[in-house]
């Protein structure tokens, strides 16, 4: 089987529009920008990590930005979801690729239910509550197992040394109990003891 083969086999997860185009994201991890007029495919496709798998989610800013956040799964055999870490890139579209950022600004990403693309919105930290516990330039996630989920950061040091501080990890700062998700999400923060 050759690999244009294999992205024609790929279901596909997600998909967004932004600036009159879809954005497809494939279970595979490949993404494609589709134009609604022609309905020519450009893969935009992140750079793999090796010896890692990775679930992804595309996140509009308003027209703005394209953000992808990829959740990183190392395959050791051992699933610990307190280690998950996550890589996100904003689409560069005059050079059709993902460039990655350590950096969101005043942006806060909420990233809902895996293949649903509605669930994945963001917004500025200012239009949240004052002392909420969620900041910017950061993610929550708010389809975790057990409803409860911590605020992505960057450069979260983890105290293990073997960790790479380059990647987006959860913060204990602040836990975050989702207490419902439709029709609206609804939350619950608390901030960790000193």
């Amino acid at each position: 089987m050759d690999a244009s083969s294999q992205h024609l086999r790929a279901d596909c997860k997600d998909i967004v529009t932004f600036r009159g185009k879809f954005y497809a994201v494939f279970i595979n991890g490949d993404v494609f920008a589709i134009d609604l007029y022609t309905l020519e495919t450009t893969p935009l496709i992140p750079p793999r990590i090796v010896g890692c798998g990775r679930c992804n989610y595309l996140v509009p800013y308003d027209d703005d930005e394209l953000y992808l956040v990829e959740r990183i799964i190392v395959r050791n055999g051992v699933l610990c979801f307190s280690k998950l870490a996550c890589r996100v890139s904003v689409l560069d579209e005059e050079a059709g690729e993902w460039v990655v950022v350590s950096d969101l600004g005043d942006r806060v990403l909420l990233i809902g239910q895996p293949g649903n693309s509605s669930g994945n919105c963001s917004c500025s930290a200012k239009e949240l509550p004052d002392g909420c516990g969620v900041s910017g330039s950061s993610m929550l996630f708010i389809n975790e197992i057990f409803d409860v989920t911590y605020p992505y950061k960057y450069g979260v040091d983890t105290g293990n040394h073997e960790d790479d501080l380059n990647v987006w990890r959860c913060s204990r700062e602040t836990r975050v109990t989702i207490l419902n998700k439709f029709p609206m999400v609804a939350m619950r923060l608390e901030h960790a003891e000193p």
